[in-house]
């Protein structure tokens, strides 16, 4: 038996024929393993794009058993996939599908480069005509896989369209190859259009614009793109390929590689590395995992964290925070088990004097990301800053949540630093800014904190350097700007509105008033419904078509969405409220919501754009208040 670790390319490059045996199962791989797998090469791809690899990536186990041909003179050979064929598949189906984007795109050179690892040249013996194919599936997938390969994303399309619904394919199709191909074919379309976007989540249905034009993107960006998947693929990540000999058993090798135990964790990698040097310090090892790291066995620490990606249980996360937030530098997930030893010993030189100081650094960061999870409530600031991240689902903040809980600032300052990272992100969705590039924002902030240390003037000085779309912190103008004209209701997910309504909440009570917790299941409810009729004229009682395009429909319809016009219901008052009249909904609030939001309404008879400028106006004035701006303020 030979094993050794090869890039993708050197796999699929050679001349030969991958032959799945009858015995294997089909193609069965779903959505929950295609997403990681799409996962694993966009990061692979994004490196690729800015130029900062660091490691390789092990994408598991090929068996492979070589078949006995005789005189290997003039025909192609042929091997046996005994393990590893639903990953090898599913290589190739990627290939196949970012070859048709190619091909849509007209990038001949691509098309021609990826045809090299989908198809063989058969040699001057071969008689059977599947020899072409580089893979050689069970019989009950040959032909749709063959097809795949052979044939065009249209041609494949009109073929199989009985297994789309809709513009896309089911999750539960008998046909799980196909739905794989169809995914890979969206997703890079997306990512040859639109870029990295690693805060966003997948959508396993995407529908891409159907032409470059349409996107605004340079062929050129598209086809750097595509062959940066292509090279991530093939160079980037790795198979450990495992050829047996004439006497080894094919099948107990099998059988003992996919045994019943459960996976190492990455952080179980860290922990035998950990005491593997402590053993080798004479330390007392026993009583080292006893007192720090026993804490971490607990079952909550091997939760998957509930709002982070990828999804990895919740103590590879807390080392990849940990690790960033000591760091300052970009810590990949993928790989974090590289990245710890190149940590904990740079270049083969300890950082550390002894294990117990090492062990000591993960043990005081624990309790600041339990902190952040709402496990723990010792810290308040850090504890509030932690809702409010989750409630916005950005975990890529809690390097530098981190680094403001281990700083020895004041409770004031890690308040008003708490705050600003809070306000950043609220403004720019008011404003309808990207949050796309908030992981490598976030990153760079962390690293100006490692260097110079956390505080509000670093905080203002990163800021005041950043004057473009991607990245700005928006000023009090543009923010009272976006309260009043921008489309709230399009800020997603929708907890994230609600968070910004139940603040605009708060602030709009009085001291006298109750401050209870906020409700569960509340509804983002529009007064001015979406679908206004004639139970909703304008400011004279004209009544309009809301189908019309005249100016009176136009403006109205303008400041639908804007948050002047939003609220917070129950789901049931929500439902209820409906379409009906302004002055039926006035009297539904009265009776079912205690909410001040809701009280603006009692003391208006109508409610039409000028109502809803004026609310805005108010709430603009409150929300200025609530997420400050990074001027600083004279008191």
């Amino acid at each position: 038996m030979d094993a050794d670790d090869h890039p993708v390319e050197v796999v699929l490059k050679e001349a030969r024929r991958f032959m799945v045996p009858l015995y294997q199962r089909k193609y069965q791989w779903g959505d929950k393993r295609l997403e990681p797998f799409w996962e694993d090469v966009t990061a692979k791809a994004i490196e690729v794009l800015e130029g900062d690899a660091k490691f390789e990536h092990y994408m598991g186990a090929l068996i492979l058993s070589p078949v006995d041909q005789g005189s290997q003179i003039g025909i192609t050979p042929v091997v046996q996939v005994v393990d590893g064929q639903q990953r090898l598949t599913t290589f190739q189906i990627m290939l196949a599908a970012l070859r048709e984007v190619a091909r849509h795109h007209e990038l001949a050179d691509l098309i021609e480069h990826i045809d090299g690892y989908l198809l063989n040249v058969p040699k001057s013996k071969d008689s059977d005509p599947l020899t072409k194919f580089k893979l050689n599936p069970t019989p009950s997938d040959r032909e749709l896989f063959h097809d795949l390969i052979e044939m065009t994303y249209p041609e494949v399309s009109k073929k199989y369209r009985h297994l789309y619904w809709g513009r896309g394919v089911p999750k539960n199709t008998p046909f799980p190859a196909f739905r794989a191909y169809h995914l890979f074919y969206s997703w890079i379309d997306d990512f040859s259009f639109y870029g990295p976007d690693e805060e966003s989540e997948i959508d396993l249905d995407a529908n891409a614009p159907e032409t470059v034009e349409d996107a605004g993107v340079e062929l050129d960006l598209v086809a750097e793109r595509l062959e940066a998947i292509l090279t991530a693929m093939l160079d980037r990540l790795k198979l450990v390929v495992i050829t047996l000999g004439e006497n080894d058993d094919a099948q107990v090798i099998f059988e003992t590689l996919n045994s019943q135990g459960e996976p190492l964790l990455a952080m179980d990698l860290v922990r035998n590395n950990i005491f593997h040097r402590a053993e080798k310090q004479s330390a007392s090892v026993e009583q080292l995992y006893t007192k720090l790291w026993t804490p971490f066995d607990m079952g909550w620490w091997k939760e998957a964290a509930p709002n982070a990606r990828p999804t990895r249980p919740r103590i590879d996360h807390f080392l990849a925070h940990t690790l960033a937030a000591e760091t300052g530098e970009k810590i990949s997930m993928r790989e974090l088990y590289a990245e710890y030893r190149a940590f904990a010993v740079p270049k083969n030189k300890p950082r550390f004097e002894d294990v117990e100081d090492e062990l000591r650094l993960i043990e005081a960061y624990a309790p600041l990301y339990e902190t952040l999870e709402g496990r723990k409530n010792e810290d308040q600031t850090l504890h509030w800053l932690g809702r409010k991240l989750a409630a916005w689902q950005v975990t890529t903040a809690y390097p530098i949540a981190m680094q403001i809980g281990r700083s020895d600032l004041d409770h004031d300052e890690r308040r008003e630093l708490s705050e600003l990272i809070y306000s950043y992100l609220v403004r720019r969705a008011i404003c309808g800014l990207t949050t796309k590039n908030l992981n490598k924002l976030f990153q760079s902030l962390s690293a100006e904190f490692k260097t110079d240390g956390p505080s509000v003037d670093v905080f203002r000085r990163f800021f005041s350097d950043r004057k473009g779309d991607s990245s700005r912190f928006p000023d009090d103008t543009e923010f009272r700007r976006g309260v009043l004209s921008n489309n709230a209701y399009a800020i997603s997910p929708r907890p994230r509105l609600v968070d910004i309504l139940w603040e605009l909440e708060v602030a709009s009570r009085t001291k006298l008033a109750e401050h209870g917790e906020r409700p569960e299941g509340l509804w983002v409810e529009h007064v001015l419904p979406q679908s206004w009729g004639k139970d909703w004229p304008l400011a004279d009682g004209v009544t309009v078509d809301p189908a019309s395009l005249e100016q009176e429909t136009i403006v109205r319809n303008a400041k639908l969405h804007t948050l002047g016009n939003l609220t917070l219901l129950s789901g049931g008052l929500n439902i209820s409220s409906g379409n009906k009249s302004f002055k039926k909904k006035k009297a539904k609030f009265k009776e079912h919501t205690g909410l001040f939001l809701n009280k603006w309404f009692e003391k208006h008879d109508q409610w039409t754009e000028a109502e809803i400028e004026e609310r805005g106006v108010a709430l603009a004035m409150l929300a200025i208040k609530i997420w400050p701006s990074l001027e600083v303020v004279d008191v």
